[in-house]
């Protein structure tokens, strides 16, 4: 009997360390794969600033012409031909919030794989700037970046950043809600400001999120 004491004695010590160590190689991937995303934002900026200055250049070197102004012939209208507006594509957005000290980059996409990069826009919502930007994002595993979502009060600023610029959100509400309340992915009324919404889980793991809403900020 005692010879088998031994080894399951150290498959249970194994046992523990691998249980140990998974959370914490969960959070070192979550951190590596944003190190990865903050260099290719850096890269991103670079080259937008080249482009921006490629485009002046060619604006000074290029003479004037003149344009001809008069009308052009009318073309028949073919429903069959016409396509939908294609949604823009998601550029990789960095997310400040001052008052818990988080700096993240979002990516596109609310799936397992998305997510375990960091906090990830859902598709099917608006870009930063415009209607309902939906964000999602982890709170107890895979560098649990919205594990303080929940001490945000009305008021605090929220940045999201990419080559289309930069736009600022003010927080109006934090509050819990079951998984299925899917009201908080419509857009806004009509006339109303352009929203920001951050979803997580609650702790310990429920069926809960945890919403947070902030309007577009008018300055």
């Amino acid at each position: 009997m005692r010879r088998f004491v031994r080894p399951l004695l150290n498959l249970a010590i194994f046992a523990g360390l691998i249980l140990a160590a998974w959370p914490v190689g969960q959070t070192l991937y979550g951190v590596w794969n944003q190190r990865t995303l903050a260099a290719h934002f850096a890269r991103e900026g670079e080259k937008g600033r080249a482009g921006e200055r490629e485009l002046k250049q060619r604006k000074t070197a290029t003479p004037q012409t003149k344009v001809n102004h008069s009308p052009s012939p009318a073309l028949p209208f073919s429903p069959s031909r016409a396509k939908p507006a294609a949604k823009p594509p998601w550029r990789l957005t960095r997310l400040s919030i001052p008052d818990i000290n988080l700096e993240t980059f979002v990516v596109q996409g609310m799936d397992d794989a998305s997510l375990r990069r960091g906090p990830g826009h859902d598709p099917n919502s608006s870009p930063p700037g415009a209607g309902n930007c939906v964000v999602a994002g982890h709170r107890n595993v895979y560098g649990s970046f919205f594990y303080r979502l929940d001490e945000l009060l009305p008021g605090a600023l929220i940045t999201l950043e990419n080559r289309d610029g930069r736009f600022d959100y003010i927080v109006n509400s934090v509050f819990v809600t079951p998984a299925s309340n899917l009201t908080v992915l419509q857009p806004p009324t009509a006339g109303a400001p352009p929203v920001l919404t951050l979803i997580t889980c609650t702790l310990p793991h429920s069926n809960n999120r945890i919403i947070l809403q902030a309007n577009l900020s008018s300055e």
